[in-house]
């Protein structure tokens, strides 16, 4: 949560300010949209990486309470939960994203790949099938909302692509929606 707080703050000061510490009302750069847009994808990547601690540590606990008393598996989940915090906060640091917001997203992405591949290697000896489709949903999912919001920005960054008749309908959409409401925002 602590993470996912930081990517968030993040995410609404470049929302919401232009470099920072611009006026709200400022034109979105390329820059800054292209930051707004790799913010967004490290707090998905990051939930990503919190569902898939989470399956990696039932995953664990689960084994242990087959061979341990319940004390001892507690001592063992508690000492995991550290680890993987240590570990998270030493990769963030590393990565270079708690100075630079840019460098979010590959960082929770490296640690969500981390954590599916530990999660898969540490199932083997337990038989857990629905978690194990689940974990590969979550990084499929993750994945693939990536892809689509990068292509989005980057075909919205473009000068001399041909219109898109989608897009132009969903413009004029806005447009029209925005228009409503300033028009019932002057009556009230």
């Amino acid at each position: 949560m602590w993470w996912g707080l930081r990517c968030a703050l993040t995410f609404l000061g470049d929302l919401l300010l232009s470099d920072g510490m611009g006026d709200p009302g400022d034109p979105w750069t390329v820059e800054k949209r292209f930051r707004v847009t790799e913010v967004f994808l490290a707090i998905l990547w990051c939930l990503a990486s919190a569902y898939l601690s989470y399956f990696f540590t039932d995953c664990l606990m689960s084994r242990w309470l087959l061979f341990y008393t319940p004390s001892a598996t507690v001592v063992r989940l508690l000492t995991t939960d550290a680890l993987i915090a240590y570990i998270t906060n030493c990769v963030l640091y590393l990565s270079g994203a708690s100075q630079d917001p840019r460098m979010l997203l590959p960082a929770w992405v490296s640690i969500a790949t981390t954590l599916t591949m530990l999660y898969h290697l540490t199932h083997r000896k337990i038989n857990i099938r629905k978690e194990t489709s689940a974990s590969k949903f979550v990084f499929s999912v993750a994945s693939f909302l990536s892809l689509c919001t990068l292509l989005l920005q980057l075909h919205l960054t473009r000068d001399n692509d041909p219109t898109v008749p989608l897009f132009e309908m969903m413009r004029q959409a806005w447009v029209l929606v925005h228009r409503a409401l300033h028009v019932q925002a002057a009556y009230t």
